[in-house]
């Protein structure tokens, strides 16, 4: 058995077909179809089964995918292990970050890793993307997320969590646009246009709660996947935003927006590294965000 069979079987699960892993794996699916034929010959049982257009695990299959999982984890802690001895960090990080942190947070890690540690590369995958199923199947080896402080018992319980960093959520708007600086409540500011990013955003949703809560209901006159689309609408006063204090903070420093004081706003989030936890990963990724200076 082979960590090639068992990463193209784990990615075949994942996309659901051979056709889909191939892509992902830049593989041919014969090459693909051969491996996993090899690995169920070789485990004496059927790994696969069809179901409609697409293939999906046996039972036997189901009981087995933990220890595959583990499999493929061990190949990559080997090799992490190996690279902890050498003295500066080479071989490649996977990255996982969403849009708002690839633009306003990794700038910063990288133009740090680029004077430290110039052989090591930095993969950088962002959304849409899985990253929970990708670290426990060990695709990448740490994500960069933005979760709510209520949530981080539950983060710190489930992944090894560390470069904390402070990430308010604010309702920004130009500073032409509102005709008074009082606090709003909920009501008041539900009267303007309101400009979000979609609703499976978790800032998204933590607005959804506060207006929820007041027996009110959130409905933003455009919403978008894109930050840099929605502070654009912002600076032409086509509205109210929610977003990150870090993706405006320049543009308030220059005056060009202004935070809109909301009752029960900001919402407090911050931004973290997680990875499996791991003594073979943590010492490596420690070892990584030791060189790392945000602010």
């Amino acid at each position: 058995m082979t960590p090639k069979q068992v990463r193209s079987l784990l990615t075949v699960i994942q996309y659901g077909s051979i056709n889909q892993a191939s892509k992902v794996l830049h593989l041919a699916p014969s090459s693909i179809s051969a491996q996993l034929k090899e690995l169920a010959i070789e485990l004496e049982i059927d790994l696969f089964e069809t179901k409609g257009r697409n293939i999906q695990l046996t039972q036997a299959g189901q009981s087995l995918l933990p220890s595959f999982q583990t499999f493929c984890a061990q190949e990559l802690q080997i090799k992490q292990l190996a690279q902890t001895y050498q003295t500066g960090l080479k071989g490649s990080i996977r990255l996982f970050a969403p849009s708002s942190l690839c633009i306003y947070r990794l700038p910063a890690i990288i133009e740090t890793l680029q004077v430290s540690e110039p052989e090591l590369e930095i993969i950088l995958i962002h959304e849409p993307y899985d990253y929970e199923t990708a670290l426990k199947q060990a695709d990448i080896d740490a994500a960069l997320i933005m979760t709510e402080v209520s949530n981080l018992t539950k983060i710190q319980k489930e992944w090894s969590s560390s470069l904390h960093l402070d990430e308010p959520i604010i309702y920004v708007a130009h500073p032409a646009y509102l005709t008074t600086q009082k606090q709003l409540s909920l009501e008041e500011l539900n009267q303007y246009p309101l400009i979000t990013t979609e609703e499976a955003c978790s800032y998204r949703k933590s607005a959804d709660k506060h207006f929820y809560k007041a027996g009110l209901t959130l409905s933003p006159r455009q919403s978008f996947s894109n930050v840099e689309v929605i502070k654009r609408c912002l600076i032409a006063k086509m509205g109210i935003g929610l977003l990150p204090e870090c993706v405006v903070s320049e543009e308030i420093t220059q005056g060009r927006l202004v935070k809109v004081p909301v009752a029960g706003a900001p919402y407090l989030f911050q931004s973290h590294i997680i990875s499996l936890e791991t003594p073979l990963i943590n010492k490596r990724l420690e070892k990584l965000i030791s060189r790392i200076k945000l602010s």
